[in-house]
């Protein structure tokens, strides 16, 4: 499947030059992470957060005091850099799979999933195909038949008349604009 992996949405992620996941080295055999300045972590907890299996990686609060890259690294006032990794495969993966969404090859193969994602869309929207009005396999497919064909007539149409595809307004914007009004 293709499917493009959230960025990550970190401070320091965001930050142009701040010093995200990526930049520190994980030793997993050791259970030791280093950060970019060379310091090694304190504590390695493996931990539950909101369901899921994760470890906490915590630095010393002397190193993170008087490194020169405390302000690319966190935004704590008193306290240390810590790192949340998803568990060892899952991280390896999620790197990977990151890494990978910046190729050319792969933005290729995504340019025909986004195509048929938008089809899927205006199927909800128009349709309100996500849930069948009927009950057996039968009714079911006739009903996806028939949303298919509306569909189609629908792009057709829009097709032949040169109507251009009006943008989604949200209901923020139409409520912000009915107010300015």
């Amino acid at each position: 499947m293709v499917t493009p992996l959230l960025a990550d949405h970190s401070r320091q992620a965001k930050a142009a030059d701040g010093l995200d996941k990526s930049a520190f080295r994980i030793d997993w055999t050791t259970r030791q992470v280093r950060c970019p300045q060379g310091h090694r972590s304190t504590g390695w907890h493996p931990v539950k957060q909101h369901g899921r299996d994760a470890i906490v990686i915590e630095f010393a609060k002397a190193d993170c005091r008087a490194c020169p890259a405390r302000t690319l690294c966190t935004a704590a006032v008193r306290g240390n850099r810590m790192l949340t990794l998803r568990p060892k495969e899952i991280h390896e993966r999620v790197a990977a799979a990151r890494k990978e969404q910046d190729t050319e090859a792969w933005r290729a193969k995504y340019v025909l999933r986004a195509g048929i994602e938008g089809t899927v869309n205006q199927a909800l929207d128009i349709t309100g195909i996500r849930r069948a009005r009927y009950r057996g396999l039968a009714k079911v497919s006739l009903q996806h038949a028939f949303s298919a064909t509306v569909i189609n007539i629908i792009r057709f149409d829009a097709h032949w008349t040169d109507t251009p595809a009006r943008p989604r307004v949200s209901r923020l914007e139409r409520l912000a604009y009915w107010l300015t009004a």
